[in-house]
């Protein structure tokens, strides 16, 4: 990999930073963008685990006092994202790459209109509900335990379909919703970056620069937000989205 290649990878880490914290989804950016470097698709897969972990870290600090109150249900919660990323990790390993291949267009499907409705579920979220949630909370934990299973496999768009779940399943406001999917989501991510490390998965050298930029992405974002409008880089993002889902269906169909 050149000089080139590299700068490419921080700059996208960089917009990939500023993306996430505004709107989300960088990963839909930054994946091809690996691919591009050099990368097969598992590994831009597992280098994504790298590259974004910032995010997901940052936002755990940043929502700690909303961490303490939903402490009640955290430790369970921690469980399902540790065994079921363990899992969904594992399998991405077992099954292979030519598995992956065949998978990924509807990864990206499934990512994408999840990306697409998050909007519709921040509203629920924000809104509330009279819906009686305690009787349904073993349901909320299956869910949210399946959604770690994806997350440890591939890992797009699911914050946002954590925070459906979580405007389904509870009557928390979206920063406590915010609070549970950034801690639980950095274990998962640390877990599965474990597992692939250990297998060797991991090329280390593009998956840190980007990773870089991404830190200098999300700490320089709060000057850029006054120029570029959440709503329109959200567009943006679901525009790629769509595209890059579309290539993928004639790509590996």
């Amino acid at each position: 990999m050149n000089l080139t290649s590299y700068f490419i990878l921080f700059a996208g880490g960089i917009l990939g930073g500023i993306i996430n914290v505004m709107a989300g989804g960088a990963g839909f950016m930054t994946f091809p963008l690996l691919m591009a470097a050099g990368l097969s698709e598992m590994e831009a897969n597992a280098a994504n685990f790298v590259a974004l972990l910032p995010a997901n870290v940052v936002g755990t600090i940043v929502y700690r006092k909303e961490i303490k109150d939903v402490q009640k249900n955290l430790p369970t919660r921690l469980v399902l994202a540790a065994i079921g990323g363990t899992l969904g990790s594992s399998l991405l390993l077992w099954l292979g790459e030519a598995s992956f291949h065949r998978a990924i267009p509807w990864l990206l499907l499934f990512a994408t209109v999840s990306f697409a409705a998050g909007p519709t579920f921040k509203r629920w979220l924000e809104r509330g509900t009279n819906f009686d949630v305690s009787r349904w909370l073993w349901l909320s934990f299956i869910l949210e335990f399946l959604v770690y299973v994806y997350g440890g496999y591939f890992g797009l768009g699911m914050g946002i379909i954590l925070l459906a779940i979580h405007s389904i399943f509870s009557h928390m406001s979206v920063h406590h919703a915010n609070a549970l999917r950034n801690i639980t989501i950095s274990l998962m991510t640390i877990i599965g970056i474990v597992i692939f490390s250990s297998s060797g998965l991991i090329r280390w050298a593009p998956s840190l620069v980007m990773m870089a930029g991404a830190i200098v992405g999300g700490y320089g974002m709060s000057k850029l937000a006054r120029v570029l409008p959440a709503d329109k880089v959200r567009l943006g993002i679901l525009v790629w989205s769509v595209i890059l889902t579309a290539f993928s269906f004639w790509r590996y169909s």
